[in-house]
């Protein structure tokens, strides 16, 4: 079956599924087919329960502290304290757990306490008390997560739509002595001493744009929800450069056209950008290879990965590395194949203006960029993301309407990351 013709069923049988609950409303004077048609119903239903699985819906890529300047002082002042944290999801759900990480920390972390609810506003720490939730792990509201290791909490029922705002608040009485964290959340989290986790009494929080502990969150799913798309990155990816609270990443413009798209809808988009990182390298889990594993593979539901990753070598080198950035893509989709992860690359941007520029970088970005897409790419498909941001005039350089507000010629604005979530989106509409 071609992937249009998948596209034109889901819309008919969506099409179907309406005009069958409108005739429903109706008195059809049949009791017997009725209950017959209610007894199938229950038998699809026990099915679906059976066959029930994960979904990561959020997701984020762990690190350890770059500086204890970027840490709020309470969160080091030996003090209870409660921090409250927004995240998205890209898909909807009724039932949900959390996946905890201390990987960093050479103490334990303990969680006194742990709720979810739903966020009022993204610019604000107020929550809808009436909805808040306790998360537990083994039927304990404490949670303690090992130095070094990670936890995945008991599953919990909350209801919410995709794309809405949710609180997750944690009162800490024992924080790690290093910290494990995504260090650019592009939204505003706060942390406040003393216990707040139930209320909205947080009047002198301080404010911080980064996610402590929270890699996480995954989704009750069933047979007909769709599977996991990890972008893997670095600051392109991350969406350095873009407002605070403004969800403009590339990936928020996916999931946005994803929610709009009856087919692609029930996919999941998780955002593995971690700025300022290269992608050779396997030492740490900050590079894009040294996190394969834990970044893609070890994601639930987890089909589909997107790699637009490469311009941090690329930026730093000073002989031509192309054939080891082509080498480093080979081992990784090798190894996510081996988990039945279908991989699509992304040219590397153009990136003249910038401190990055150089003949020989341009040199290794078209190199690379030909591998791509090339039918000896090891890649199950490519989008060519550096044409479409090009300047028409000078096509090492991109489009001047598409430049951060850093004005540095590497990074997008809002406009140019829509751009790049567009492309994407048109490419898997005719891709899965």
């Amino acid at each position: 079956m071609t992937k249009k013709l998948r596209r034109f069923l889901a819309l008919f049988l969506a099409t179907a599924m309406t005009l069958t609950m409108l005739t429903a409303c109706g008195d059809t004077g049949n009791d017997n087919d009725a209950t017959e048609e209610e007894d199938n119903m229950e038998e699809v239903i026990d099915e679906t329960v059976e066959t029930e699985s994960w979904l990561a819906a959020w997701g984020t890529s762990m690190q350890t502290v770059w500086s204890s300047d970027s840490i709020p002082g309470e969160a080091t002042s030996g003090e209870t304290v409660t921090i409250r944290q927004q995240i998205r999801p890209s898909v909807s759900g009724n039932e949900l757990r959390f996946t905890l990480s201390n990987q960093y920390g050479s103490t334990d972390l303990v969680i006194d306490s742990m709720e979810i609810a739903m966020l009022l506003d993204p610019t604000s720490y107020e929550i809808d008390t009436d909805t808040s939730v306790a998360i537990t792990y083994e039927g304990s509201t404490q949670i303690t997560v090992p130095a070094g290791e990670t936890i995945v909490t008991d599953a919990v029922e909350f209801g919410y739509s995709a794309l809405d705002d949710i609180a997750v608040s944690m009162e800490i009485s024992s924080m790690p002595s290093t910290i494990t964290l995504h260090r650019a959340s592009r939204c505003t989290n706060w942390i406040i001493t003393g216990s707040h986790v139930s209320d909205n009494d947080w009047s002198g929080a301080s404010t911080y744009a980064m996610w402590y502990f929270l890699a996480i969150m995954d989704v009750k799913a069933d047979e007909n929800s769709g599977s996991a798309i990890v972008c893997l990155g670095d600051s392109l990816t991350d969406g350095a450069s873009i407002t605070e609270n403004s969800f403009t990443r590339y990936t928020d413009a996916l999931m946005e056209l994803m929610q709009e798209d009856l087919y692609l809808q029930y996919y999941s988009v998780i955002n593995m950008g971690v700025g300022g990182t290269n992608f050779l390298g396997s030492s740490d889990n900050s590079t894009g290879l040294g996190r394969v594993t834990r970044d893609i593979i070890n994601i639930s539901g987890v089909k589909y990965c997107i790699v637009l990753m490469g311009v941090n070598d690329i930026g730093g080198a000073t002989t031509d590395i192309s054939a080891d950035i082509i080498a480093g893509y080979e081992t990784l989709v090798e190894q996510c194949h081996e988990a039945g992860i279908t991989v699509i690359g992304c040219t590397i941007t153009p990136f003249n203006g910038s401190s990055y520029y150089s003949e020989l970088h341009e040199e290794i970005r078209l190199a690379v960029n030909e591998y791509i897409m090339s039918e000896d790419s090891a890649f199950d498909g490519y989008v060519d993301l550096a044409s479409a941001v090009a300047s028409e005039s000078d096509s090492s350089k991109m489009d001047s309407s598409y430049v951060s507000n850093w004005n540095d010629y590497l990074h997008f604005n809002a406009t140019g990351y829509g751009l790049l979530g567009s492309t994407i989106y048109d490419y898997l509409t005719m891709f899965i």
